[in-house]
């Protein structure tokens, strides 16, 4: 996948040179809030496959693992861009709405469904996971 995307107001950008890992709808309680909606759609990329410019901000939540999640905005227009789990070293989760052309997220799965709005509901025929689903 080679793709590109950043903020608002053009402050960060950033550049995609490789396949994606996962794509998901993110559906947890932080999320929501990180978002100010129902979930948060993300595709997951190697580190090295993604190359950001500009200057972010980040702040960390405690994620299901008990590990950290820096979440980074841009520093000037607040977008949320993209994040690092801890749980996952060497991913990053580019959020999809962030995407020059958003067309390109091709979702799999939606996680945290337990942690879901009634009133948010997504395309059907999608992985469903209460939480995270199993590694391997």
């Amino acid at each position: 996948m080679k793709a590109s995307g950043g903020c608002l107001c053009g402050a960060v950008r950033y550049e995609i040179d490789g396949e994606p890992i996962y794509a998901a709808h993110c559906h947890c309680r932080d999320c929501q809030r990180a978002t100010g909606t129902g979930h948060v759609s993300v595709i997951g990329l190697p580190s090295a496959a993604v190359k950001i410019t500009g200057e972010t901000r980040s702040h960390a939540v405690t994620g299901s693992s008990g590990q950290p999640i820096p979440r980074h905005r841009c520093a000037v227009c607040g977008s949320l861009i993209y994040s690092e789990p801890a749980s996952s070293p060497g991913i990053v989760n580019i959020t999809a709405g962030s995407l020059d052309d958003p067309s390109l997220f091709k979702p799999q799965a939606a996680v945290f469904t337990r942690d879901r709005q009634a009133w948010d509901h997504l395309q059907g025929g999608l992985m469903e996971f209460e939480t995270l689903p199993p590694r391997g």
